[in-house]
């Protein structure tokens, strides 16, 4: 059985292992997360998940399975290079990841295409009244940091359909803006 279809079928059976978020993580916008489940056997089922509490909920994702634990260490490493991370209770996992994405739903914008096999790992039964405490925007509004992968003129559009040009705050690279996108 290939992984994907492996991980529609198990990956919310098999029991996790570990929540890693980079440290940090309350004071950043942008916020690395990897939950990682061991199968039978002895190997690993993970899920990468670059949460925006700013804007974009989901900004990224990936999910893989049949990792050796050696494999899960370099693949950790990498993620978190340039960060320590941190353990974290699945239940806090599971609310800054649909709390990220139910904040960006109500702006308009869904979660990175990638996410739907990401969501597989996760349980949302696992979301509990802490989910409401974890702040999402900044000052109280979206805050959209442009990154190079990002459709700006179509998020901004996003954005000023739902809340108004002057309800949000963005960052952008120049060449991301053409006077035309607007």
């Amino acid at each position: 059985m290939n992984c994907k279809k492996y991980i529609i079928r198990n990956g919310r059976k098999i029991p996790i292992y570990k929540c890693l978020i980079a440290d940090g993580y309350a004071e950043q916008g942008l916020t690395y997360c990897l939950i990682i489940r061991k199968q039978p056997g002895g190997k690993f089922t993970f899920a990468f998940i670059l949460v925006d509490r700013l804007c974009l909920g989901v900004k990224n994702a990936f999910a893989n399975c049949n990792f050796t634990w050696d494999q899960i260490e370099d693949l950790i490493a990498k993620i978190f290079s340039q960060y320590e991370p941190e353990d974290v209770s699945p239940t806090y996992f599971h609310n800054l990841v649909y709390g990220a994405i139910d904040y960006a739903g109500e702006l308009g914008l869904k979660p990175h295409k990638d996410f739907g096999l990401a969501e597989y790992v996760l349980d949302a039964d696992l979301i509990d009244d802490g989910i409401d405490e974890i702040e999402m925007g900044m000052d109280g509004k979206p805050f959209f940091i442009s990154g190079p992968y990002d459709n700006v003129s179509k998020i901004l559009n996003t954005l000023n359909r739902t809340v108004g040009e002057d309800n949000y705050t963005f960052i952008t690279r120049p060449d991301d803006l053409h006077d035309e996108d607007f």
